[in-house]
């Protein structure tokens, strides 16, 4: 009698074992991302493959447009839908720039996860956050822990005499900068410099080269990307060498997406604590 029920206990087990793999495999999300950020974190914590939709790429490293080339991109709300997503991730900025989107989103009961980081702190919530939605909660895990090691690592390394001023021109005229309130605003001063619109309780905002030229900055950090007629690399070095209090002071290039608040932050430092080593 004992054997009997121990070979139907262990039958009963080898079904459970069966039927576990389907029904985790149904729980893997239909995932589009919205922002390279978010894309790039699925693609880090090894999740690419639940991608449905991501939009379309502005500054992201060669591995991440490798790991997502087949993925179809989107962009309208129709195009969202089509492909029928679980999940969408992005960055505060699809909600400011198309409210009416999430709001339908929402409706269809698809979970719509939008950050906004601020501060370096926020970008490891951002990743854990993230990929808690694409199924890979323990890989965010370890994701984020070695990056806050990494950007320690810098902020550890050797600093500048004392802190540079920092003006960081992203585009346009008149100059769109960061305030307080952006995690590269943290980065520069991870770097041991010193944001020079640091006092402005904003994220990204204009200012007047008036402003900038009154804040008397040693260091400008430059975007390195092209998007939307906003003007590439050239044309903003020529914008500064067309301002004599400005057209002498020294650069460091810095593609977007080590400084808007990914991954990519710990290069962002890296490449900022270089410059100024070099500018002090």
């Amino acid at each position: 009698m004992r054997c009997a029920i121990m070979l139907l206990w262990l039958l009963g087990a080898c079904a459970e074992r069966h039927e576990a793999a389907p029904r985790a495999e149904a729980l893997a999300p239909r995932l589009v991302s919205l922002h390279d950020v978010t894309t790039e974190i699925v693609v880090a914590v090894g999740a690419a493959d639940h991608f449905v939709g991501v939009a379309e790429l502005v500054d992201v490293t060669p591995d991440v447009e490798r790991a997502v080339a087949h993925v179809p991109r989107v962009g309208s709300l129709e195009s969202i839908l089509a492909l029928r997503p679980d999940v969408v991730v992005g960055f505060g900025v699809v909600a400011e720039q198309d409210p009416e989107l999430v709001r339908r989103l929402r409706e269809r009961g698809v979970d719509v996860h939008l950050d906004d980081p601020s501060t370096v702190e926020d970008v490891y919530a951002m990743t854990r956050a993230v990929a808690q939605r694409a199924g890979a909660r323990l890989a965010g895990e370890r994701v984020s822990t070695t990056l806050r090691a990494r950007i320690d690592r810098a902020r550890a390394s050797a600093a500048p005499a004392r802190p540079l001023r920092v003006f960081v021109y992203d585009c346009c005229d008149p100059p769109f900068t960061a305030g307080g309130r952006t995690v590269l605003n943290g980065l520069i001063e991870r770097a041991g410099g010193h944001n020079v619109f640091a006092e402005l309780d904003a994220g990204w905002t204009h200012v007047s080269w008036e402003e900038v030229v009154a804040r008397r900055p040693e260091l400008v950090v430059l975007h390195s990307y092209r998007y939307e007629g906003q003007g590439d690399l050239a044309d903003k070095r020529r914008m500064l060498r067309a301002l004599p209090t400005l057209s002498n002071l020294p650069t460091a290039v810095l593609p977007l997406g080590c400084s808007i608040g990914g991954l990519r932050s710990a290069e962002g430092l890296e490449r900022l604590r270089t410059a100024m080593g070099a500018s002090s």
